[in-house]
């Protein structure tokens, strides 16, 4: 790949650079991978989410749903309606939380469909770490709701709430999360992290790290499918495990007291994301829409992330009190949420020009060669209040009246 040559770029990597050496200087001389992508992420003014480079969109890293077609948001709404309805009929506030809203493309999308169902919530609030988004978002969603008269308060917030009724939103958000790698060797798995190199030479940073064994993981750390399906993957095999995804997870289902958690996210059930032949996990890089597996390539610049585990997340959830009411593809899920009407009831099939990019962008978003069978839609539920009605009415939103796929 050909090396980036914007000088306030590489100067902007070379301080994020500088800071891990710091770090790593301090810690013995080595750092855990986690804390490494912690850094390269969210070091302030100068992660990758929190240094102000432009991430979403065609001139970003990449693109994700709710900017492909507002019809994604729209479904979204489609299932969460009923949910507001219920919270606004019972005389509480109804809101709606969304980590990480990136451009504000899906709080838009969503806002105004249901102001067009009319199930408004009282307040829209987005939790967003990047002071860069949390800027573009309120520009974008002030004007938008002013433009369309949709009359809804919007917060942002800078801590989870201690207690929450109402629907939480997490769009791309999992894969976010910071991983730890971890290694098979003859007598167990080993974490990975990383120490510095003192012959380092690339200009792209490639070099500027290379990679240690750090300490033996401890037995109740690793996921429950590695634990009881060790033999079945050789020395060498590495992969990711996600105990920061299940500390948010555990996190929220404290907060929550009733309503809804739906996450939307790329991703395999452990059975799949463990299989023999994923050898060296599912983390990579993400440059200006290319996939890259240098890790250390560009640090702040370049997006990392790795693919959701489903099954250990489930465990966490269940064990923590939510409900499991959902688990299927993206695709399958459009479809039940009424994706397809959506667009028929707004678009003009008589206007090729304008139906036919909406109807592609569709066929990206629901089709298993594209999104549709890689990301995968879960959601789970609280009622601490034992609400027989709320029940009821979370294990029949559409979207999640098809068959739940295993976990």
């Amino acid at each position: 790949m050909e090396i980036l040559s914007n000088t306030e770029a590489l100067s902007h990597c070379r301080q994020l650079s500088i800071l891990i050496d710091e770090v790593i200087q301090k810690s013995d001389n080595r750092l855990l991978f986690s804390d490494f992508m912690d850094l390269a992420l969210y070091s302030p003014t100068l992660g990758y989410y929190t240094g102000g480079a432009m991430k979403l969109g065609s001139k970003g890293d990449f693109i994700t749903a709710p900017e492909i077609s507002p019809y994604f948001g729209a479904s979204i709404a489609e299932t969460i309606s009923p949910v507001i309805q219920h919270f606004r009929a019972g005389r509480h506030i109804a809101k709606i939380l969304e980590f990480g809203a990136g451009s504000g493309a899906l709080a838009a999308s969503i806002l105004l469909q249901l102001h067009q169902l009319n199930t408004l919530p009282h307040v829209y609030q987005i939790l967003e770490v990047s002071p860069d988004l949390q800027e573009r978002q309120k520009t974008h969603l002030q004007q938008f709701i002013k433009e369309h008269q949709i009359p809804v308060a919007i917060e942002w917030l800078s801590a989870m709430p201690v207690e929450f009724d109402g629907v939480i939103l997490a769009n791309e958000v999992i894969d976010a999360f910071p991983v730890d790698l971890i290694i098979k060797k003859a007598d167990g798995w080993y974490y990975r992290g990383i120490t510095q190199n003192p012959h380092a030479s690339s200009p792209s940073f490639s070099d500027h790290w290379i990679w240690i064994d750090y300490q033996k993981v401890p037995m109740e750390d690793l996921p429950t499918y590695l634990r009881e399906n060790d033999t079945d993957l050789p020395v060498g095999y590495q992969t990711e495990t996600h105990l920061r995804a299940q500390s948010w997870i555990a996190m929220i289902a404290k907060s929550l007291r009733q309503g809804l958690l739906m996450t939307i996210d790329y991703g395999f059930p452990a059975k799949e994301y463990y299989h023999p032949q994923r050898a060296q996990g599912t983390i990579i890089a993400h440059h200006q829409h290319h996939s890259i597996n240098d890790l250390f390539y560009l640090p702040g610049l370049c997006d990392l992330t790795a693919h959701v585990e489903w099954t250990s997340l489930n465990q966490v959830a269940l064990n923590e009190g939510l409900d499991l009411i959902a688990y299927l593809s993206q695709g399958a899920y459009l479809l039940d949420a009424g994706i397809g009407q959506l667009l028929l009831s707004n678009a003009d099939i008589n206007d090729p020009m304008r139906f036919l990019p909406q109807s592609n962008a569709l066929q990206k978003l629901i089709s298993e060669a594209e999104m549709g069978e890689l990301f995968k839609v879960a959601a789970w539920s609280m009622n601490r209040l034992k609400d027989d009605s709320l029940d009821e009415l979370l294990n029949t939103l559409p979207g999640f009246r098809g068959r739940m796929r295993l976990l």
